[in-house]
């Protein structure tokens, strides 16, 4: 399936329309007013998260999900709490359409073994060496060739981080009114850890992360930024996101 390029000509959000109580009244024009201002804040999501996935995509699935989590939001709020509602009801579309994911289990076994051999042959390496594991390293850590190699981060191109930083709001991370403070503080140490280990990438795969995940641009676009196919540009970031899980996973399963 082609993925559509979201554009973004027009507010994702009409600043004219805010929460009240009555929206909460079901069939209230207040609610219907709201939801509709919110639409395109769910369709950008919907393609942001979805355009991350491996394979085809069913992006009336995941703005379907999202529309779930805008109602919840919309019945859950709390203008109590100081935070803006678009704040929350982002957080919240987010949470529904990746839980959505989750429960449709969109990456198959074989992508899971593949990113898992990746990711501990990489790990393997490096803990051997102490320094970053090239190409050619990982291919005798596996036993295969340089091509083999290739065939299998190309295989292993769904997996994600989950925790990658964002820039999608000037730096400005949704919050929940009803998050646990714990909760928050270990997902800030998770992110400052994530960012930590960015910076001890190779420079091209660091490269490749900063023009995916903060600018936005997809893996083609990338490609011609680099000048390298659209499949090599697949190849170094699948590479890249196994390195830092494996990376993570070491620091944070390691004894005090």
């Amino acid at each position: 399936m082609r993925r559509e390029r979201v554009k973004h000509d027009t507010p994702l959000v009409d600043p004219q329309v805010d929460w009240t109580p009555k929206a909460r009244e079901a069939g209230s024009d207040a609610r219907d007013a709201l939801l509709l201002a919110h639409l395109g804040l769910v369709k950008y999501l919907a393609h942001r998260i979805g355009g991350r996935l491996a394979g085809s995509t069913d992006y009336d699935e995941l703005a379907g999900d999202g529309l779930l989590g805008l109602i919840e939001a919309v019945d859950r709020f709390d203008p109590s709490h100081g935070v803006l509602f678009k704040t929350y009801a982002e957080q919240r579309i987010r949470g529904a359409i990746l839980d959505g994911i989750r429960a449709r289990d969109w990456a198959p076994r074989s992508l899971r073994r593949a990113g898992r051999k990746l990711e501990e042959a990489i790990a393997e390496v490096e803990r051997r060496k102490g320094t970053t594991a090239d190409e050619q390293e990982i291919a005798d850590e596996l036993q295969m060739s340089i091509e083999e190699l290739q065939e299998l981060t190309m295989q292993a191109r769904g997996i994600r981080l989950g925790s990658l930083p964002q820039n999608e709001d000037e730096g400005v991370e949704p919050v929940s009114p009803n998050g646990d403070p714990l909760l928050a503080v270990e997902q800030r140490e998770q992110r400052e850890l994530v960012a930590e280990e960015i910076e001890g990438l190779p420079e091209r795969e660091r490269f490749v992360l900063g023009l995916y995940y903060e600018k936005g641009l997809t893996l083609k676009e990338i490609g011609a930024v680099l000048d390298v196919t659209e499949s090599r540009v697949c190849q170094i970031h699948t590479r890249a996101v196994a390195r830092l899980r494996g990376r993570i996973a070491e620091r944070t399963t390691a004894p005090a």
